[in-house]
């Protein structure tokens, strides 16, 4: 009889721990750490506590979201996640428990462990992704205009490259005005593209000047203008130029500063025309390896590996296309020819031990130890 009740013991603890490792139904959620602060309001603490709880479950299934816009992502891709998956937090949520609430100056602060449902959100998002929105590289957009000696802020340069790319599948953002330092050194700004998501700098240089013979200026009331445009186009990824345009054109009106305008817009319209075939065949250079990470364990170790793809130089464009128990499946875009080359750069990237599961000409399996 004892016998019997220490194997019935025995087997309810093993079945105990395999369970564990399957977490929520099907082991479609991930148990997440998130915080929360909320104003202090002596007058109502039962409401409090739940706001704070409420907030910290929001910051929870925020940090999920996160993890599965991919860096392509467009503005509307993250209005995306606000509406459909943050508004509905409670959805996402199996369960929390609360380990930390105190009050902490002005505010009460919230800490929780809760259990998100991974799988569903990562399916919304990427099922919206692939039925709204077209995939989009990020370019931001930068450029120094100048009106003779004088600094124009007034970004017709910028403006006419919008127009003139509008059609790409580009995600456009505005970027900074440069001086004549980033003209000559653009590292710092292609530095500074590259933190904000950019796969692509476009910095331009534009002029003008007045253009107007005697004759003209006594017999003419308008007044003409010539632009010159020079556009580079850098890799954020490598400092490479993988695109350069540069044209000059003449802008009329009555008024100087509106055919200072005029030439310049039309300048940089045209350069930039130049540039859309070799910034698409730049984008597709790059070769695309199918990147799954096993016993990643914890959202916090995902969004490791995440930074580890955004630091590598070699890598362009990365999309995590499923996670769920503890496996990450990613589509990794880099400039590198093996996979085994791939393999290394990401193994030395991290501080722990990677086992090597599996490795094809396009498929690389890791695991950690």
């Amino acid at each position: 009889m004892k016998k019997l009740i220490l194997l019935l013991l025995i087997s309810t603890l093993t079945l105990g721990a395999c369970s564990s490792f399957r977490i929520g139904p099907k082991g479609e959620g991930e148990y997440v750490v998130a915080e929360s602060l909320v104003p202090y309001d002596e007058n109502n603490l039962r409401q409090m506590r739940k706001d704070g709880v409420l907030a910290a479950q929001k910051a929870a299934v925020e940090k999920v979201a996160g993890i599965f816009i991919s860096s392509a992502t467009t503005v509307d891709q993250a209005q995306l996640v606000e509406d459909k998956i943050t508004s509905k937090t409670a959805g996402f949520i199996r369960r929390s428990h609360v380990q930390k609430a105190y009050r902490k100056g002005d505010d009460w602060y919230t800490k929780i462990k809760a259990m998100v449902l991974v799988k569903d959100i990562g399916e919304i998002i990427k099922q919206n992704e692939s039925d709204v929105f077209a995939k989009k590289t990020t370019i931001l957009v930068t450029s120094r205009e100048m009106n003779g000696e004088d600094i124009s802020l007034k970004q017709d340069c910028k403006q006419a490259i919008y127009r003139a790319l509008k059609n790409q599948p580009y995600a456009l953002v505005n970027g900074d005005n440069l001086s004549q330092n980033n003209i000559e050194n653009p590292n710092p700004t292609i530095d500074k593209a590259r933190g904000e998501g950019a796969r692509f700098v476009i910095v331009a240089d534009a002029q003008t000047n007045p253009l107007e013979t005697l004759s003209n200026a006594l017999s003419s009331p308008f007044k003409s203008y010539r632009a010159r445009a020079n556009i580079h186009v850098y890799a954020t990824n490598n400092y490479a130029v993988v695109a350069e345009g540069a044209q000059q054109q003449s802008g009329l009106d009555p008024l100087p500063e509106i055919a200072a305008q005029k030439s310049i817009a039309a300048a940089c319209e045209a350069a930039a025309k130049q540039l859309a075939e070799p910034i698409n065949a730049a984008i597709n250079s790059a070769n695309v390896f199918n990147v799954t990470i096993k016993n990643v364990n914890t959202i916090e170790r995902l969004k490791q590996i995440q930074d580890i793809f955004k630091d590598l130089r070699e890598i362009e464009d990365y999309n995590l296309v499923k996670y769920a128990n503890s496996s990450a499946q990613f589509e990794v875009s880099a400039n590198i020819s093996t996979p085994e080359e791939l393999a290394a750069k990401i193994i030395r990237k991290y501080n722990v031990n990677f086992t090597v599961v599996n490795i094809t000409p396009s498929v690389i399996v890791l695991s950690f130890n």
